[in-house]
């Protein structure tokens, strides 16, 4: 069985655990596969400078969004001597199938069909977002006519107004909503992007919380209401764990007030575990993001959506609210936070999930 190559990107979490999620799958069917990382293919100074950058749009939100729309040609940053040795290790391996999650990967595509011929290859450009988001438009600007060389699928479809496929994150079975605590979980993506912060002090007027952090400046930990918890900032999406050679979920843990954070390094985790807290909260408060949708599903939590980071994001809102996944934060305080509005969302969550395929048992029977 050939071995299938996962093209994904540790910019954000946002490409990174979806992919992380099919490696994992996809062994447990037996299926070899190997995830590879944008980000070390790219020159060690424009690496060097995206801690810089996530800490600046995690402090200015609005400097993110501006950024979003600003398409760059990212092959200004490819390392493309360490592209080369890439390309050979494939076609030494004669890998041929591949799944691509962030568009910066369509340069080093079609480099690679070049050497081996386009009909040789079987490509999968397989959009988390219900819409292009900013990685793809950014080539689409360069490339226009990539969409024709490779096959698109989405998870999501918006122009539709529908889900095309699931991917599930455990095989466990939902939590019932009735036994779930009084919890929300809160976060703002992979960088702690986004609005959440200035939402916590109306929220913790009616519930406790689950604050997924991104530096532990952001708030006042002793405050026993809650947990936080936070990504370990020495992580790095592009780095390997030695023993294994294969690339890691990120570190997470809880935060508490004067004591070490308690990172969990579990090196054989089969997902990401914020996914924990998420599957016993009541909803999700978050930024829309692709991810975020396929959590929300998997766990059948509804999201209560809080401003998007670009239009492909708000696009993902519109999908979920209008398939009754979903509401906008504003709604939901207009009617004072009422769990009675949210009950529904969980309800169609659960009962129309599993209609959806799963994007794993469909490609596998694929493969085969």
């Amino acid at each position: 069985m050939e071995k299938k190559t996962i093209l994904s990107s540790g910019f954000g979490l946002g490409f990174y655990i979806p992919a992380l999620l099919l490696e994992q799958q996809l062994i447990a069917r037996q299926q070899p596969v190997e995830v590879v990382v944008f980000e070390n293919f790219i020159v060690g100074d424009k690496k060097g400078k995206i801690a810089e950058s996530r800490f600046d749009y995690h402090k200015n939100f609005a400097l993110a969004r501006i950024a979003q729309k600003m398409p760059i040609d990212i092959r200004d940053s490819i390392d493309f001597d360490a592209v080369e040795e890439l390309l050979q290790t494939w076609e030494q391996e004669k890998r041929r199938e591949f799944i691509a999650l962030s568009g910066h990967w369509i340069y080093i595509l079609d480099m690679y069909s070049e050497r081996v011929g386009i009909d040789a290859l079987d490509v999968t450009l397989l959009y988390v977002d219900s819409e292009l988001s900013p990685s793809w438009k950014g080539v689409k600007k360069y490339v226009p006519d990539y969409s024709t060389r490779y096959r698109e699928q989405y998870l999501f479809d918006a122009a539709n107004e529908r889900v095309c496929f699931r991917l599930d994150v455990t095989d466990e079975p939902i939590v019932p909503y009735e036994s779930r605590p009084y919890r929300f979980t809160v976060h703002g993506g992979g960088w702690g992007m986004g609005t959440y912060l200035a939402k916590v002090e109306e929220l913790e007027r009616e519930y406790a919380l689950d604050l997924s952090i991104y530096h532990e400046s952001d708030f006042d930990l002793s405050n026993t209401n809650h947990r936080y918890w936070m990504v370990d900032p020495t992580w790095e999406a592009w780095q390997k764990d030695p023993s294994t050679g294969r690339h890691t979920f990120p570190r997470f843990g809880e935060v508490r007030a004067g004591e070490p954070p308690a990172f969990v390094n579990d090196i054989h985790a089969t997902h990401h575990h914020l996914f924990d807290n998420m599957k016993q909260a009541k909803g999700i408060i978050s930024k829309p993001g692709g991810s975020t949708l396929i959590d929300s599903l998997a766990s059948a939590t509804p999201i209560i959506f809080l401003d998007a980071f670009g239009p492909h994001e708000q696009k993902n809102a519109d999908l979920w609210i209008k398939l009754g996944f979903g509401i906008s934060y504003e709604t939901w305080k207009q009617a004072d936070f009422s769990l009675e509005l949210l009950q529904p969302l969980h309800e169609a969550l659960a009962a129309q999930r599993t209609a959806f395929p799963n994007y794993v048992d469909a490609l596998f029977d694929t493969i085969k």
